[in-house]
């Protein structure tokens, strides 16, 4: 098993602008390099998040393609958040996927960074991020 270092998101506590415009996701984390100047790669560990827009709605994590106009390629499925509730998903509940550099992704390749996309729906939801950084 590898092992990495454990650390909050590197945008901290990120509020969703709920954008219906491309790309319509929000920044979370940015993968950092390595010694030798080579991207890391980055697994979600912890996801805490508190909607409070009014409704109940889905969010999307996932990162963005490498083209001309950058478009939101969701990564993991739908999380589903109640109107006026704290949803927390541990280690064991969230899907395996690694956040890297992809140039192997459709088309365009994937930049790596986390973002989040609250699908067009009412800004608001708050929400950080416990990953585990890998490349060091």
């Amino acid at each position: 098993m590898r092992t990495g270092i454990r650390k909050p998101n590197s945008a901290g506590l990120v509020t969703t602008t709920g954008t219906a415009a491309v790309p319509a996701a929000d920044l979370v984390h940015t993968l950092g390099t390595n010694r030798s100047g080579v991207r890391r790669s980055a697994v979600i560990r912890k996801i805490l998040a508190y909607n409070n827009t009014g409704g109940d709605l889905a969010i999307q994590i996932g990162t963005q393609d490498n083209s001309v106009i950058p478009l939101f390629v969701q990564l993991m499925p739908d999380i589903l958040l109640l109107n006026g509730f704290d949803t927390t998903l541990n280690e064991w509940e969230i899907p395996a996927v690694e956040f890297a550099v992809d140039t192997g992704l459709l088309v365009a390749g994937a930049e790596g960074n986390i973002y989040v996309s609250s699908l067009g729906a009412a800004a608001g939801v708050l929400l950080v991020l416990e990953v585990e950084e890998f490349g060091i």
